[in-house]
């Protein structure tokens, strides 16, 4: 997934995604090797565009090995330490892509964040993580129509991003099922998703605890 709405097939993002880095302010170098590809870079605290007083620099690194033209890889890793708690963060992922033919192709997005906090000027020696993994199904029965399902596990039992509002942490599954709707620069994406979590991660009406949750909408995006 991408930050541009327009390279996404879904419209509302997944959870690796939404927790995940957006984008980095630094330099990278990258190298191609046949079929394969390095990349090395040094960036500001990841999501700013300007480094914050007395921030350390994230490392970046890319691995990429394309089997063919139609099945790519990509190894990526971010790592610094956080300029707000001093804790050491570790973020590992991996992308597959992969194209059957020109009206099915297939993907996959798997990570893990490690975090470890600084108590007493010493860093615990237990890592906690949060990890996700997502298998997206593309079908495109035409040039002006497709549908993808994004089908995601996600896993924040030690409640550092997304499961604040469960009290022990939880682990969600998601599903979302877009239509793309292709005219010319315009694609209207009418969206249906729902999910269940291992304990009570979303709000009802009332805005009481509840474990599951379902909503739709449609989104119209122009590109030109």
């Amino acid at each position: 997934e991408l930050v541009d709405e327009w390279s996404n097939r879904n419209y509302s993002m997944s959870y690796m995604f939404s927790w995940g880095p957006f984008f980095h302010t630094g330099i990278k170098a990258e190298a191609t090797f046949g079929k394969a590809g390095l990349m090395l870079g040094i960036a500001n605290p990841t999501d700013y565009k300007s480094a914050p007083l007395n921030s350390n620099k994230f490392v970046l690194g890319q691995f990429s090995y394309a089997f063919s033209d139609d099945i790519k890889t990509y190894f990526n890793y971010v790592g610094g330490k956080r300029h707000t708690d001093s804790a050491k963060t570790n973020q590992y992922d991996v992308v597959v892509t992969a194209k059957v033919n020109d009206k099915f192709s297939l993907g996959y997005n798997g990570t893990v964040n490690t975090t470890k906090f600084q108590v007493d000027n010493k860093y615990d020696s237990d890592a906690k993580a949060w990890w996700g993994s997502a298998v997206y199904v593309n079908v495109d029965p035409s040039e002006k129509f497709g549908v993808t399902l994004r089908s995601e596990y996600f896993s924040d039992k030690h409640q550092l991003v997304a499961m604040s509002l469960s009290p022990v942490g939880a682990a969600i599954f998601a599903n979302t099922i877009s239509a793309n709707f292709r005219i010319a620069g315009l694609t209207i994406i009418p969206e249906f998703r729902f999910e269940t979590a291992s304990n009570d991660a979303f709000y009802d009406k009332e805005g009481g605890p509840k474990s599951g949750n379902a909503s739709v909408l449609v989104a119209a995006i122009y590109k030109w």
